[in-house]
């Protein structure tokens, strides 16, 4: 094992350190001998200092004391010199101690200490005539020469200290083996650090080899990653990267490299002129605030035409050996979800198809009925004509209209529901919804099972998709009939709500024992006005580990192949494209409450105009219809020639083609169906005859035309769609508007 780099500067800093801890060990150590050896002396002094300080301090006492009394003769100063007096003659009993102690320091008897016995003996003899002590001329003689002994005793205590210290600090005796001590513990302190550090250096480079190891796993595991990660630092620079990476986002190989600048590699990835990455500078910010972040996620195209899921996170090391530049960065990750999205819109598709086929079944039924009433009344009517009975006639050719009414409402809507365009919104009445919704739902749902839908007048207009919103009610109604399959009730009401400040949904009062509840938000719902929808069954219901995971998208408690776990998913996707939420609320036993909170649609009051249709006067004006089914052709034919057209018909493109050759191109209309047999499709021909005839008017029809459906791509830009089926009014409409728009172009 190799050896770690950083030991020798260990070992040279240990010995340097070593031959301090010797030197000075060793002079500690003799100083504390000597110390030792005069520490006696030292506490008797000490003691005899503490006497000296004391009979100092009740002398001047007694000095002041006397002088106070001397100037004005008051008994307290008088009592406190002869206090002082009998404090002083107390303390001579101690001064056999200061005799002994200055003795031995000066080896002879300091005369400053006979002047000290002298003058505490003749203070004793005061004691017995203390008021005439007061006032003679020699007591302060004899006090200030206590005074001056106690200078001349503690001036020589001071200098025989400091001669005492000289002395021994010279005192060598003891050095060699001091400092043979000394050496010896040196040697074993360095003996002993350099074991720890050679240990200490072997588990470091154990260490950084593991780390090596680790960082090697970490980069296979990178690699391995079916999404592309690359790590920046507060710089913005790359720093680490894996090859999914570059494939995911369509770059081309060597464009990643050490040190690439994020702006450099946002600058690559434009769609559309528009950069797929957030600007640095939203990253710089929120790498200024020091705070861990929600990631910053969002699904895009890329320059693959790729569906890309794209995340950036940000992180913050706390490990202090890291270079600071390094404890900070942020990552980015790519995905690519093409095949997830797909997967998505298939099972959403499958979902789709699964109402449509429940949704047809209990439609045919329908059908079936309203043909009956069309063909009984029809019947009934040639009977009227045939005897003159023109009210029965009459009656019998509105009931078949109302029937024919009815079908072309339960055909829009079975082609809205399954249609793939993007919805558009608009603003919807729930009355209206309901009133179509009613029928066909008891329909889908079954007969064992009631459907109550509540009077939906006075509930405020909402701005929805309609067929979105009769597909969310019809997911709705068929997950309460699988929650029912004994029978009960469905019901579904509308209510206004406003609320002047945002509220918490799950903070509403429990309706019907249901007091299990989630949403589909967890934030609160803003204030202002909202229409709720509530869709309300008689079922089992629900417990909390259900409701927990409701929302969440292929989630489905049915059995395999019974339910793909994506109707409840499109409701709340329905109502988030809506600006609203869902909250279900229930119980086991209790039922299930579905409410749908949609804002409230703002309805600007506009001018009511009505649509004049205007029939042209000249009468030279030709009209080209196009119609592979003859018996439309001929309803189409004849209106125009009751509008004051003249009509040439054809079956197919090929037809129109060369009949308009034939005439010379002077046709000022064309009607022509969408899908047409032969080469030639209805948006075909429009585009061949317009070339040919600039102001040409073109209106074309389709069943598969919705009214708020997307206009096809495939469509001229001058023609007007008209949906099948349609009524004499709305086609008079459509040929008014396109005949306007030739005449303004």
């Amino acid at each position: 094992m190799a050896r770690h780099p950083a030991k020798r500067a260990h070992v040279l800093a240990l010995l340097g350190a070593a031959l301090l801890i010797v030197t000075f060990g060793t002079l500690a150590m003799q100083l504390g001998n000597e110390m030792a050896r005069h520490g006696q002396l030292d506490r008797q002094s000490a003691g005899a200092d503490q006497i000296l300080r004391s009979l100092d301090r009740e002398v001047g006492e007694a000095r002041v004391c006397r002088f106070a009394w001397l100037a004005t003769h008051d008994p307290v100063q008088k009592q406190c010199f002869i206090d002082t007096l009998a404090r002083i003659d107390a303390l001579r009993v101690d001064l056999p101690t200061i005799e002994a102690v200055q003795e031995r320091l000066n080896r002879i008897r300091p005369a400053s200490l006979d002047q000290l016995r002298a003058s505490l003996d003749t203070i004793a003899g005061w004691r017995t005539t203390p008021d005439t002590a007061l006032v003679r001329p020699e007591t302060e003689t004899t006090l200030a020469g206590i005074d001056s002994a106690l200078v001349t005793l503690n001036s020589v205590d001071t200098a025989r200290r400091e001669g005492r210290l000289a002395d021994m600090l010279r005192n060598t005796s003891w050095q060699k083996r001091l400092d043979a001590l000394g050496i010896v513990i040196g040697v074993l302190i360095m003996v002993t650090a350099g074991w720890v550090l050679d240990r200490t250096s072997l588990a470091a480079a154990r260490a950084e080899a593991r780390s090596r190891n680790l960082a090697l796993q970490l980069r296979a595991v990178l690699d391995s990653l079916t999404i592309g990660v690359a790590v920046f630092g507060t710089d913005g620079q790359l720093r680490h990267w894996n090859d999914r990476l570059g494939s995911i986002l369509g770059l081309d190989d060597g464009f990643l490299h050490q040190g690439l600048s994020y702006n450099d590699l946002s600058a690559v990835l434009m769609v559309d002129g528009q950069p797929m990455l957030e600007p640095f500078t939203h990253v710089e910010r929120a790498l200024a605030r020091g705070e861990l972040a929600p990631p910053v996620m969002v699904e895009c195209k890329g320059i693959n035409d790729a569906d890309l899921e794209l995340c950036r996170t940000l992180f913050f090391a706390s490990d202090d050996a890291l270079v600071a530049a390094d404890r900070r960065g942020f990552v980015l990750t790519a995905n690519d979800i093409t095949m997830r999205l797909r997967s998505e819109r298939a099972l959403g598709e499958a979902q789709k198809l699964r109402a449509v086929g429940q949704l047809t079944a209990g439609i045919a039924h329908d059908f079936k009925n309203l043909l009956t009433v069309i063909l009984g009344n029809l019947e009934l009517a040639s009977e009227a004509r045939q005897v003159s009975d023109s009210e029965r006639l009459q009656y019998c050719i509105d009931a078949a209209s109302h029937a024919a009414r009815r079908s072309e409402t339960l055909t829009g809507q079975l082609l809205s529901f399954a249609r793939r365009d993007k919805p558009v919104p608009d603003t919807v009445s729930l009355a209206d919804i309901f009133a179509l919704t009613n029928g066909l739902l008891a329909r889908v749902i079954g007969p064992r099972i009631a459907v109550e839908c509540g009077s939906a007048t006075e509930i405020w207009p909402v701005q929805v998709n309609p067929a979105q919103l009769e597909s969310a009610l019809l997911n709705l109604a068929i997950n309460a009939r699988d929650a029912m399959p004994g029978g009960g009730k469905v019901s579904i009401r509308a209510t206004n709500t406003s609320f002047p400040t945002g509220v918490d949904l799950l903070s509403l009062p429990v309706e019907g024992e249901r007091s299990l509840r989630v949403s589909s938000e967890a934030t609160s719902l803003p204030a202002g006005a909202w229409v709720r929808v509530d869709v309300t069954d008689t079922g089992c219901g629900m417990g909390p580990e259900i409701l927990q995971q409701l929302f969440e998208p292929f989630f489905t408690t049915k059995d395999d192949g019974a339910g793909t776990g994506l109707g409840m998913a499109m409701v709340v996707d329905f109502c988030r494209q809506a600006g609203g939420r869902v909250t279900v609320a229930s119980a086991p036993g209790k039922g299930t409450q579905v409410t749908l909170w949609l804002p409230r649609a703002v309805v600007q009051d506009v001018p009511v105009t009505r649509d004049v249709v205007t029939q042209p006067v000249k009468s030279d004006l030709r009209a080209l219809v196009v119609e592979d089914d003859p018996a439309i052709r001929d309803i189409v034919a004849t209106i125009l020639g009751l509008a004051g057209y003249r009509v040439t018909e054809a079956a197919d493109g090929e037809a129109a083609f060369d009949a308009v050759q034939e005439e010379g191109h002077v046709y000022d209309l064309l009607v022509t169906d969408v899908q047409l047999p032969g080469p030639l499709d209805g948006f075909q021909l429009a585009q061949i005859l317009h070339e040919r005839l600039p102001e040409l008017a073109v209106v074309c029809m389709s069943g598969d035309f919705t009214q708020d459906g997307q206009r096809p791509a495939a469509a001229p830009k001058n023609a007007q769609l008209l949906p099948k089926p349609f009524r004499r009014d709305g086609f008079l409409k459509a040929v008014s508007t396109a005949m306007k728009e030739r005449i303004s172009a």
